[in-house]
């Protein structure tokens, strides 16, 4: 009974999570809920407090909740040992915005794309700046001279047939309104094969994330996918999950109580539908470009392809670890103008032995931020014309 109860909150934390996969500062300001105090009402330590205070009070027990670093004993000790000293630092604060730089301070490693924190102001400002940078790039068109340059598109891609080359520049992980991913591949692999197209590039270096589900349509051309070696995903109930959904509330006290506090959940494969029909696979060369900001489902992208040897990376090491922490919840600290974002899942690589490696390092070391060498390099060892091309 307890195990279906736990299969059904995996079900129900997929709906829950929809727009996880975003970044803090991707996040509508009304999907942040405010942490609840009414436990804390009888606590001296908080009613004593300023709002600072009361405010890092909430945050580093929900922290220490929530997030899969933190399910070790050991590590929430660590955790609280901050304590007395980040309460003092909050006596004389005054500003949310001096408090929200205190509190990313606290975090340390675990600050990431995912486990983050921003104000109001600073959500506002970035949307603005943003708002008039895709004003910008909106306007300028796509140097093809550079074929390797931002183009202003999710995903879009080019075929060198002199080289061989299908260029596909894959900058968001989410589905164009009008071009679904899925059929988008459809078409773009159909005509590679009419074309007898030997080598794909697929560039992911200014790709920051969005849904992992495109990342497994584009691999299901690549792999056969009922051999994939995937990720491992690990979760962790808390509080905060429950504040969203309160069915949370009694699926953590029941995997506490089955003597579970200190582990994570380990998540059910997901099982292929019975109807499922694999893609015709490519069977040309693959190439990945990773860059500095390759990150979240991109990465994993990268990763997998890594683990399960398809292709080539080229480009830079990875600015993420391979195995990571994702999956966000947000929150807003109720004394203050603070918002935050905190990762409840683990995701393990496939490849057990350099599952806690830092950073992933590419099969070709080069140089992005030059584009036409960039370019040349792929040409000159991946071509149709390459003396390295496989046949």
């Amino acid at each position: 009974m307890k195990q279906t109860l736990y299969l059904w909150c995996g079900m129900l934390l997929t709906l829950l999570l929809a727009s996880a996969s975003q970044c803090l500062g991707q996040l509508p300001l009304n999907q942040f809920k405010p942490l609840s105090d009414s436990a804390y009402q009888a606590v001296p330590e908080y009613q004593s407090g300023n709002k600072y205070q009361k405010d890092a009070i909430l945050f580093m027990d929900m922290v220490a909740d929530t997030h899969p670093y933190y399910i070790k004993p050991e590590r929430r000790t660590e955790w609280f040992a901050k304590k007395a000293a980040m309460l003092e630092q909050c006596k004389d604060m005054e500003t949310d915005e001096a408090f929200a730089d205190a509190l990313i301070a606290l975090l340390g490693p675990l600050r990431d794309k995912h486990t983050d924190i921003a104000t109001v102001k600073r959500m506002q400002e970035g949307r603005k700046a943003g708002s008039e940078k895709g004003a910008a790039d909106a306007v300028e068109a796509i140097d093809m001279t550079q074929v390797m340059s931002p183009h202003n598109s999710f995903y879009d891609y080019r075929f060198f047939n002199e080289e061989s080359i299908c260029y596909l520049q894959f900058n968001r992980c989410m589905n164009a309104s009008d071009y679904p991913f899925d059929k988008f591949l459809n078409d773009m692999f159909a005509k590679m094969e009419e074309e007898h197209i030997k080598t794909l590039v697929v560039d992911a270096q200014y790709n920051g994330g969005g849904s992992s589900q495109l990342c497994g349509q584009l691999l299901e051309h690549l792999y056969p996918i009922d051999k994939l070696k995937d990720f491992t995903t690990y979760l962790r109930f808390s509080d905060l999950m429950a504040m969203y959904n309160p069915g949370f509330a009694q699926v953590k006290k029941n995997w506490e109580d089955d003597g579970h506090k200190d582990e994570l959940y380990q998540m059910p494969a997901a099982k292929m539908p019975a109807d499922y029909q694999q893609p015709k696979l490519y069977e040309g060369q693959v190439v990945f470009v990773m860059g500095p900001r390759t990150f979240s489902s991109a990465g994993m992208l990268m990763t997998l392809a890594r683990d399960n040897h398809i292709g080539t990376i080229i480009g830079t090491n990875s600015t993420f670890p391979p195995s990571h922490y994702g999956e966000i919840l947000p929150y807003k600290l109720p004394n203050t103008d603070v918002l935050g974002s905190i990762s409840c899942k683990f995701f393990a690589r496939p490849d057990a032995a350099t599952v806690d490696d830092a950073f992933l390092t590419p099969d070709y070391e080069v140089d992005l931020s030059d584009k036409a060498a960039t370019w040349q390099f792929i040409v000159q060892h991946f071509s149709a014309t390459s003396p390295d091309a496989k046949n």
